[in-house]
């Protein structure tokens, strides 16, 4: 897949999903965080990238490969926090988890699928983005 701007294409070039394997299973253990820290011009597309078809695409193709996705609300900040693990066992990001937060759940939840959408430009979303240290305070 060719890298470069992949948040303008809206998934246009996206690899087909990759379904598990005969006696996959979808209970993969916690491995960590992937804590994605987007560039100023990864944000702006965020807002061009909500509004297309690449929302949808993602939601799709994520959900499809095995990610699980939760919404809830953060009673603390008053916002909301999207959280989506990947818990198909043969993945490559088995247990690993990407959160995104908003002022409002829609927001929340298109930013967690837009992470997802720029991890995806490797098959291993820790060649994007190094797992999260564990022992942060």
């Amino acid at each position: 897949m060719a890298r470069g701007n992949y948040e303008d294409r809206n998934g246009k070039d996206k690899p087909a999903r990759k379904q598990g394997g005969v006696g996959a299973s979808y209970d993969a253990p916690f491995r960590g965080y992937i804590n994605l820290n987007l560039s100023p011009e990864q944000k702006e597309l965020y807002l061009k990238w909500a509004e297309s078809a690449g929302l949808w695409q993602s939601l799709e193709y994520h959900i499809g490969d095995g990610v699980n996705l939760s919404l809830k609300i953060e009673p603390k900040s008053g916002g909301f926090l999207a959280s989506a693990t990947q818990r198909r066992s043969d993945s490559p990001n088995a247990g690993l988890v990407v959160t995104a937060r908003g002022r409002d759940a829609t927001t929340a939840f298109g930013r967690v699928l837009y992470c997802l959408t720029i991890l995806s430009r490797s098959e291993r979303w820790e060649d994007v983005q190094p797992l999260a240290d564990p022992d942060r305070w």
